[in-house]
């Protein structure tokens, strides 16, 4: 599948899932961390669908008054390749991982299972064909 047709999916993904993702790591030369916050009402990761470009950091930072976990769902798989995952992040404290290659990564709460999120690693130049008006990105 060309880069073109995988934005166009990853897009349609987006409207169907009827929220706004924040996109990071768009421009050239882009070293920003996305920022992924907990939230204490549904949908508790906010955004619930995070894309970033390949090479971009991302943070998850706890704004909540109890503690939260990232933890990547194949980490509960006995054969999955667990990539991400955090101990008890505190309030006003917050968990960050190194840069991952492209692929779909989805992730949930080990305190609060409800709490489910999913990151979007994309190449480069998808993630810039998709910025538009939502790109965000903490310097």
């Amino acid at each position: 599948m060309n880069a073109h047709l995988r934005s166009l999916t990853l897009l349609a993904g987006i409207f169907l899932i009827g929220s706004d993702p924040v996109i990071g790591g768009t421009g050239p030369g882009d070293t920003g961390i996305v920022e992924i916050l907990f939230e204490s009402s549904a949908p508790y990761y906010e955004p619930p669908l995070a894309v970033v470009s390949a090479g971009i950091p991302v943070r998850w930072s706890n704004a909540t008054a109890s503690p939260h976990s990232i933890r990547h769902d194949e980490c509960l798989k006995e054969d999955g390749q667990c990539v991400f995952q955090s101990l008890a992040v505190p309030p006003e404290n917050s968990f960050a991982i190194a840069p991952l290659p492209p692929g779909r990564y989805s992730y949930h709460c080990e305190l609060h299972p409800v709490m489910r999120g999913t990151l979007v690693v994309v190449e480069s130049q998808a993630a810039t064909e998709m910025s538009g008006p939502l790109a965000h990105s903490v310097k």
